[in-house]
């Protein structure tokens, strides 16, 4: 009997043991080799890539704050990538006041939770680093990264809007991308992809190869393409850098008349072709790697290719199309651009926003609704009050009458204050708009001016609704957060009934607004003077300012005009931009009356000026007299130096030349960055502006011209103006003379009382 326990045991101790082992076998980690963080040698590239807040759009820190803080960054991730590893690196610091057991930073990315932080005593009101692995199958084609503070400072009733309940996220955090780009087909339907993503929130870099010796009329045609990539480039800004005759290691515009065409794209991989033609190519050497390429039998063929392109793009598919014809139709009109606010009507505030959701608010302290106004950088606001806004806004209407309030704003300067009323009890009743179906939120309407003066040629207007917090008492607060407000979308802007009359020279409203030139969208009235062998560098400039023509225009410049010195009196009628004026020196010297400033290779000539400090108070220069300098310097130097000076031209009065100068190799570049900083840019003003490293200098000295069409009545007080002693004289003259007309009527009528 012992002996059968015994087995029996043995038998049940064998059997748990391997039980156990085999649990804990499951149950272990399985160690592997470590996952290479690089594609192996025969796989596509892996590239690092780190987001800023300001690459999602916000800039400083983001600042959270009540019960539910909560902030978004949307980001965009390309067509032709995929996410293989992402990272945040995440700086924060929190109140205080937090109870750690009741309160965490919440993470998500598309609405799935990433990480819940904890805020604990020990970190409170101390930066906090952390670092947060996010699965790479959360990302999309459009994410947005959310934070979410989930903030109590007490275990019993609390107040949903206390001060103690906020946490900051420094600007300095960062989202790190490991991408694996994607090989595509070639495909004209997914154009502009690759070459330009509108998910991709980075300026645009797209190489232009050439073919060497390049002529005039195919460098146009690079310029019309340039200036369409630049418009869907919008504010990315875009550049264009050049290759001649060499294919680059990326995405490209490749530009093919007849049998030139670049090394390494031979006929096998690019057959010949007896029309104008687009096609997309895999590159060569990386099928990952794709060409767009404009292509004719001759110069001719290769326009109307570049010009299909940029009108025609929506019809293209498949992986090459040949070019019919291309019908141009009618010239667009001046300031007929969708860019600029429309003069000629009132304009809706609906239209000037993409999506009617941008023109929503929430939260008793909202975001600001935010619209970008561009406007005609030559309107003229002289003696006009401001521009008439009728103004309707929708909210959630408090619960009594409080400092519940909408605040108007124009390029962050304040213009306006309206308190928001309860639903009942309204005395303005009356202004009130009644709905046609009830949405439960109040309806008001108000119309107010914008000062002209406080108006540019690029601006935004900001609308805040602060909905004061209704504190019910103790222990009868919630969390929830009601509060809503919108601008309607039938609320207008007038702009109409202002002239288009501005002084000239200004590089202010070049450098910010593309004026003159952009007066027509499609550039029909501008002309670009090149060397008759341009360098590389040189055609980079040129490509560069078409592209931002396009940017401000938003649509591409397929009627502007590109000559050399030879050919400038054919363009007399236009308004001349010179690109790289270094080797026009005897052009200039010929044009400007006066010139102040002359490059002569390593020499430079500057005449003495006072340059300008702040803005412009007087931007129609009414009482503004040129100085006369009578100082000049002359010397030698070898760092590069960059220019742009304006002034009218010698060839038709009232039209303009503004010329784009540089003495050296990297001078051009220079004055590309100015252009494209929005910082920067502001200091370009005046006729001269100099530009040398980091410094920006400018100067006004050229006699006064106006450009633009005023009506009689409008013209005659405008000059008048300008005159204040004769205006009364001419009071007084007609004064005198309306009073012998009165004496002189008094005299016959008492003649013909009187007998004879």
């Amino acid at each position: 009997m012992r002996q059968s326990l015994r087995l029996v045991s043995g038998i049940l101790m064998f059997a748990l043991t391997t039980a156990t082992s085999w649990v804990a076998e499951a149950q272990s980690p399985v160690v592997t080799a470590p996952v290479a963080e690089t594609a192996p040698p025969d796989g596509p590239p892996i590239e690092h890539r780190t987001l800023g807040f300001q690459e999602m759009g916000w800039y400083g820190p983001v600042q959270l704050r009540g019960v539910e803080g909560v902030m978004h960054l949307p980001f965009g991730v390309r067509l032709d990538e995929v996410v293989t590893r992402a990272k945040l690196h995440l700086r924060y610091t929190y109140s205080p006041a937090l109870v750690p057991e009741l309160s965490h930073l919440r993470v998500l990315l598309n609405n799935q939770v990433v990480a819940a932080l904890p805020m604990s005593k020990d970190e409170a009101g101390t930066e906090v680093e952390r670092e947060l692995d996010i699965d790479p199958r959360l990302f999309s084609d459009y994410n947005n990264l959310r934070f979410d503070l989930i903030g109590h400072y007490t275990w019993e009733c609390e107040d949903p809007a206390h001060t103690s309940l906020w946490a900051s996220i420094s600007d300095q955090s960062a989202l790190e991308l490991d991408v694996r780009p994607l090989k595509l087909g070639d495909e004209l339907a997914l154009l502009p992809a690759p070459f330009f993503d509108v998910r991709d929130n980075r300026r645009l870099d797209l190489p232009v190869v050439l073919p060497s010796g390049a002529s005039r009329e195919l460098l146009r045609s690079a310029g019309v393409v340039a200036s369409w990539f630049g418009a869907m480039a919008s504010y990315r800004s875009a550049r264009f850098p050049v290759s001649i005759d060499q294919l680059p290691e990326r995405n490209a515009v490749v530009f093919v008349s007849g049998d030139k065409r670049p090394s390494g794209l031979d006929e096998t991989h690019l057959p010949p072709v007896s029309a104008p033609t687009i096609s997309v190519v895999s590159h060569p050497d990386d099928p990952r790697i794709k060409l767009l390429v404009i292509q004719g039998q001759d110069d001719a063929q290769l326009k109307l290719a570049a010009d299909a392109l940029v009108l025609g793009q929506y019809v293209l598919s498949g992986n090459t199309a040949s070019v019919e014809t291309v019908d141009y139709g009618k010239r667009r009109g001046m300031y007929d651009t969708p860019t600029w606010v429309r003069t000629d009507r009132p304009v809706k505030i609906g239209e000037l926003v993409d999506n009617p959701q941008q023109l929503q608010a929430s939260g008793y302290v909202s975001a600001p609704i935010r619209i970008n106004l561009q406007v005609p950088p030559d309107l003229l606001t002289w003696n006009r009050e401001g521009v008439e806004m009728d103004l309707k806004y929708r909210y959630t209407p408090p619960v009594e009458r409080d400092n519940s309030m909408l605040m108007i704003s124009i390029n962050d300067e304040l213009l306006k204050a309206y308190h928001l009323h309860p639903a009942e009890g309204d005395s303005r009743v009356d202004k009130l708009l009644v709905p046609l179906l009830e949405d439960g939120l109040a309806h008001d309407r108000n119309e107010l001016i914008i000062p002209s003066l406080k108006i540019g040629s690029r601006n935004q207007l900001q609308f805040q609704f602060l909905i004061e917090y209704q504190k019910r008492g103790w222990c009868k607060d919630t969390a929830y957060d009601p509060s809503r407000g919108a601008i309607d979308a039938d609320s207008t802007l007038d702009f109409s009934g202002f002239g288009h009359y501005t002084a000239m020279p200004n590089l202010a409203l070049f450098a910010n607004a593309g004026f003159p030139f952009a007066k027509y969208g499609d550039l029909a009235e501008t002309a670009l003077l090149i060397s008759s062998q341009p360098a590389p560098a040189e055609i980079e400039t040129l490509l560069f300012l078409l592209g931002r023509m396009g940017r401000v225009t938003g649509v591409p410049a397929v009627r502007y005009a590109l000559v050399d010195q030879s050919q400038i009196k054919s363009v007399a009628d236009r308004d001349i931009l010179i690109v790289n004026g270094s080797g026009q020196e005897a052009l200039l010297a010929q044009w400007q009356h006066d010139p102040k400033l002359v490059f002569d290779q390593g020499q430079r000539e500057l005449k003495v000026l006072d340059p300008m400090t702040g803005l412009p108070l007087d931007p129609l220069r009414l009482q503004a007299e040129p100085p006369d300098p009578d100082g000049k310097v002359r010397l030698n130097a070898n760092g590069a130096l960059a220019a742009m000076v304006g002034f009218e031209s010698p060839l038709q009065a009232k039209r303009t030349v503004i010329a784009l100068m540089s003495n050296a190799p990297g001078g051009e570049a220079m004055l590309a960055d100015v252009l494209e900083s929005e910082g920067r840019v502001r200091q370009v003003r005046g006729d001269t502006t100099i530009v040398r490293g980091g410094n920006i200098a400018s100067f006004e000295s050229e006699p006064v011209y106006y450009v633009g069409d005023l009506n009689w009545w409008t013209w005659l007080l405008f000059y008048m103006s300008q005159v204040p002693l004769l205006v009364i004289l001419i009071g007084i003259l007609a004064g005198v003379l309306f009073a012998l007309w009165v004496y002189g009527a008094l005299r016959r009528s008492a003649a013909r009382r009187l007998p004879q």
